[in-house]
């Protein structure tokens, strides 16, 4: 008798948008809970790249590489659904230098906000579409893959609530005036206040694409829950739940959006 194949739904998208609160209209953010999506991705690997294939199969730790398979399925499938096309068909590339993404181009929809937060779910109109560049940024932590899209330039970080060690590291690397704000707390509010100021700080070099080559000490990210860096850039927190464990923050360049 011959094997029967099994397919698997994919995931609402709607339903794995996340807000970003103050974020511009153009700007989407997903975040995939691994333990929801797993089977999915696993009947849809066929949208990668044999580079990626290649990479996925040098990963040796087996969650890191369920991990990193998930967050480039994931990134494809919203990239074709905002490019409008087939995920596989996505232009996905990287800097060799630094290992940053470069923005892809093909048709965008503007995606309709409300109140000023990212809007509902994306995909593409001939309505709307436009040729416009959409730059992304990718993380993932245990249990969780976070993927944001824009018309501008962005970064993402997630991560799980770092442990006492952990936390103790990154305050030494953190900006001395975070450092000196957040050494006096102690046991899960110094976790989670370290953890918070950290996701702020991969998100805003993540956006800046110069990676952690910018000293995190230079980087001071302050107590606000969404605060301008600089002229040009804002770096915002988005709501995890108590079972992620996690924090998350998103950064975006604050100036318009480039014109088709």
């Amino acid at each position: 008798m011959s094997a029967r194949t099994v397919t698997v739904a994919q995931p609402v998208w709607a339903q794995l948008r996340r807000r970003v609160p103050g974020a511009p209209a153009d700007l989407t953010l997903h975040v995939l809970p691994l333990s929801e999506v797993a089977a999915w991705v696993e009947s849809a690997t066929g949208c990668l790249s044999p580079e990626e294939l290649a990479r996925a199969r040098g990963i040796q730790e087996t969650s890191a590489r369920e991990l990193f398979v998930v967050s480039r399925v994931a990134l494809r499938h919203v990239l074709g659904h905002r490019l409008g096309c087939a995920p596989g068909d996505a232009p996905v590339t990287h800097d060799p230098r630094t290992g940053a993404p470069r923005e892809v181009h093909g048709r965008a929809s503007a995606v309709a906000g409300w109140g000023g937060d990212a809007g509902p779910e994306l995909g593409w109109s001939p309505a709307l579409g436009a040729l416009r560049p959409v730059h992304f940024s990718v993380s993932r932590t245990a249990g969780l893959v976070a993927v944001v899209t824009a018309l501008r330039e962005v970064g993402v970080d997630v991560e799980r609530l770092q442990s006492e060690v952990e936390a103790d590291v990154l305050l030494d690397i953190l900006h001395p005036a975070d450092r000196a704000r957040l050494a006096g707390l102690r046991g899960r509010r110094r976790r989670v206040a370290v953890t918070r100021a950290w996701v702020r700080v991969e998100a805003l070099v993540k956006g800046w694409q110069t990676g952690l080559a910018r000293d995190p000490a230079s980087i001071n990210v302050g107590t606000r829950s969404r605060a301008t860096y600089g002229p040009d850039w804002t770096v915002g927190d988005v709501r995890t739940s108590t079972r992620e464990n996690a924090r998350l923050a998103v950064a975006w360049r604050t100036d318009p959006a480039p014109q088709g």
